[in-house]
């Protein structure tokens, strides 16, 4: 009876070793951030930039905040740290690609259900004032 304790002790320790190991694929294997899906592949990212950071400010006051507070739910979801959350080629394909990726990203199909499905509307932005709005949302993140 003593050996077989001693079995199970060390298949236990053996299994929670593996689980956790490097060995396994989810431990090992860093989550990249998706791009989304639109025009914007990459995007050099350096220090902020004041000027964008204003334009950004503004189309964020004109546009967003109705249904985006930067700290609490409203009708979409919270943006003080998106920047934190999703890549920046993600937020600004976001911006200039609303329909297909509401359509077709799973990151965006799956906060359309998690809030009751109501679409983004396309913000109209080319992709400097996009580019504003993320220095905007960057310069925002704590």
């Amino acid at each position: 009876m003593r050996r077989f304790f001693s079995i199970l002790f060390f298949l236990l320790v053996v299994i929670l070793g593996f689980i956790g190991s490097p060995l396994s694929s989810q431990a090992s294997a860093p989550q990249e951030k998706s791009h989304g899906i639109g025009p914007v592949k990459s995007v050099e990212m350096g220090p902020l930039n004041k000027k964008w950071v204003d334009e950004g400010k503004g189309i964020y006051n004109t546009q967003c905040i109705i249904c985006h507070d930067l700290d609490q739910k409203k009708v979409g979801p919270a943006l003080r740290n998106i920047t934190k959350q999703r890549a920046p080629e993600f937020i600004m394909n976001l911006l200039l690609n609303s329909a297909q990726m509401q359509k077709e990203d799973p990151t965006m199909k799956a906060l359309l259900k998690e809030y009751n499905n109501l679409q983004m509307p396309d913000p109209g932005l080319n992709q400097a004032k996009a580019r504003s709005v993320l220095e905007y949302m960057r310069s925002v993140a704590k």
